[in-house]
């Protein structure tokens, strides 16, 4: 990854991802999801939705999310189908149901529709690092992040699956559990 993260602008707010080879995977649940996923791979195509059974990694389920491709006139819309608790509770917010376009604006939105984009047409997985800015205008969520590409006939992208594996979480926070949250808790 190219740029230490820590020298960014956080407060343009328009994060990208710096895009890594799959080689850089190292953290044991990314390399445990991606060998998962291309064990249900068939020669030549994509594992579909059908193929993934999440009872079969139940302590990713917290930092997985499930995207839907839906496909229109005036392009490609992302629609979060899922995501999971730790997801949820360090954006501060609940994805399911909506859209990128409920979530994001702006360079953001265009970035995260750009990549989607690309890994449609290319059907391949990606690994990136990722900073989201979480709402209170001052923090943000460092993750990396992989994301598998599902096609229900083996050939279409219509959904991908998401792993994050947090890296640093900034700003006001607080503990929450066994993980930060976002948000002002209690001075010292």
């Amino acid at each position: 990854m190219s740029e230490n993260p820590q020298n960014r602008n956080y407060q343009n707010r328009n994060y990208t991802a710096d895009s890594a080879p799959l080689s850089a995977l190292s953290h044991p649940d990314h390399v445990w999801l991606y060998d998962y996923w291309r064990a249900k791979k068939p020669e030549g195509g994509l594992p579909s939705r059908r193929d993934i059974d999440p009872t079969d990694f139940p302590k990713l389920l917290p930092r997985v999310a499930m995207i839907a491709v839906e496909r229109g006139q005036g392009g490609n819309e992302y629609r979060y189908r899922l995501a999971g608790t730790e997801i949820v509770t360090r954006a501060g917010r609940d994805p399911t149901g909506k859209c990128f376009a409920d979530l994001y604006e702006g360079d953001y939105l265009a970035t995260a529709r750009a990549l989607y984009d690309d890994l449609c047409e290319t059907r391949r997985p990606h690994y990136s690092e990722r900073v989201f800015p979480i709402g209170d205008g001052e923090s943000y969520l460092r993750y990396d992040r992989l994301i598998l590409p599902l096609a229900s006939d083996r050939q279409t992208v219509d959904q991908f699956v998401l792993l994050i594996v947090v890296v640093e979480q900034t700003g006001l926070t607080h503990r929450a559990g066994s993980f930060t949250r976002a948000g002002r808790g209690p001075r010292d």
